[in-house]
């Protein structure tokens, strides 16, 4: 079990704050590195489930699993493009925007399903996913059908500025993550993850924490979901489809839940081994998920405590 040192101590603190702005630097020069619109948009597909992930890992705080993190991408990325198409209204207005109805259906499926305690809370919000999927998928008038909303104003006028885009939103996320985790109210949330009912019995509302990091997480995943509905100039029910919420859970399990920095390392992880096998065609979802079944084997608290081990061994010990 992890000491209180270990994991609110300055000097962790300190180290983890630096690793963060070396991790930053690498994401700022990255595009001086890598040429090519193919890797420019790899790099802009990491930033962004990096934000997927981290926004679903603050509520992973409180021990709740959310198996319907798509419904906030699918939310309000439908929302911006409603918005675009038939309003006129500009990127600067429906990211906001978006981000806002998503933060909505947070506050609202968690005051409704957060008091449900063991597997029920993620089969509701498996649900809540499920159906808007579907009301997406048989509202072709509105909404587009299967084929969704296409001819949305693009979010910059180039792939640079998009990356750029998305790489500054994913860091800020990243940082305000992490220092709303280390505060008063991540400790608390950490407590209900730990121990629910002691919490209770020392006056804490657990319902209204697990409610308010439930409407941070969708705001924050609105947004990105929001944000990528202009670069990829439009919006599909793929976007609210379970397999989304999957591989967002599977990014933030990989790079180690309730760390904030794990999901770092799960989304660029994943998301780079994906588009590496991209040649290998219908074999590639076999080697996929072989390994990542092989990474949870490898790693069952995730990369980011085995990186943590060998820091200790090799960095602090010599």
């Amino acid at each position: 079990m992890n000491t209180y040192q270990d994991l609110f101590g300055l000097t962790i603190f300190y180290r983890r704050l630096r690793g963060l702005v070396i991790f930053s630097t690498i994401v700022l020069m990255a595009p001086l590195v890598v040429k090519g619109g193919y890797f420019m948009e790899v790099l802009f597909l990491c930033n962004y489930y990096v934000v997927l992930a981290c926004s679903w890992d603050i509520l992973a705080y409180t021990g709740k699993v959310n198996f319907g993190h798509s419904l906030f991408v699918g939310a309000a990325g439908y929302t911006a493009a409603v918005l675009n198409l038939h309003l006129g209204w500009g990127p600067w207005l429906t990211l906001p925007i978006g981000g806002i109805v998503a933060g909505l259906f947070g506050l609202f499926i968690g005051t409704v399903t957060l008091r449900l305690r063991g597997p029920y809370f993620g089969g509701v919000t498996f649900c809540f996913a499920m159906l808007l999927y579907k009301l997406l998928c048989v509202s072709p008038k509105t909404l587009g059908g299967e084929e969704g909303l296409t001819g949305v104003s693009p979010l910059m006028s180039s792939l640079l500025g998009n990356y750029y885009f998305s790489a500054i939103f994913m860091l800020a996320v990243v940082f305000l993550l992490y220092f709303v985790s280390r505060s008063s109210f991540g400790i608390i949330l950490r407590s209900i993850g730990e121990n629910e009912t002691a919490s209770e019995g020392s006056g804490i509302n657990t319902t209204f924490y697990k409610v308010a990091a439930f409407t941070i997480s969708g705001t924050i995943a609105g947004v990105a979901g929001a944000m990528y509905t202009h670069i990829m100039m439009n919006a599909s029910p793929a976007m609210a489809h379970e397999a989304l919420g999957s591989l967002v859970l599977m990014m933030a399990v990989v790079g180690g839940m309730a760390s904030i920095i794990g999901p770092i390392i799960g989304g660029y992880t994943l998301t780079i081994i994906n588009e590496a096998f991209r040649f290998m065609g219908d074999l590639r979802l076999l080697i996929y998920t072989g390994l990542v079944l092989g990474m949870f084997l490898v790693a069952p608290k995730g990369l980011y405590d085995i990186f943590i081990r060998v820091f200790r061994r090799v960095v602090v010990r010599t």
